[in-house]
């Protein structure tokens, strides 16, 4: 499946991941792993998920989230969920409403995790 495949009958969804995608392009190298349920970015490792939540949820939802693992409990992002996922990773869900959403607080974090996978610290 590609990326614009994943993104059939969601517009709004793929105008946002665009957003994320030119962010992600900077950090430096990459691969995605595209699958029915979310689009994973990889380092070696995933340093960033995105998911499109009217897939799973009803009512009024955002239109794309930005998942991030990070090693430790971030308090600078207004996230929508933070759960620890295994001793020392976080998973971090922030709602993607706009592209204005991608602030900078998000995009260092972003960096963050991207360098915390490259450096082999994840």
């Amino acid at each position: 499946m590609t990326a614009e495949q994943f993104f059939t009958n969601f517009p709004r969804s793929l105008d946002l991941y665009t957003t994320v995608e030119k962010a992600i392009k900077a950090l430096g190298p990459f691969s995605m792993k595209v699958t029915k349920s979310q689009i994973a970015f990889l380092a070696d490792k995933p340093f960033a998920y995105v998911w499109i939540p009217e897939r799973y949820q009803r009512g009024n939802t955002a239109p794309l989230v930005l998942s991030l693992p990070l090693s430790f409990r971030d308090k600078t992002v207004l996230w929508k969920e933070v759960h620890q996922v295994r001793k020392s990773t976080y998973m971090h869900h922030k709602e993607l409403w706009t592209a204005e959403d991608l602030d900078q607080k998000l995009m260092a974090l972003l960096a963050h995790s991207y360098q915390e996978v490259r450096s082999g610290h994840a």
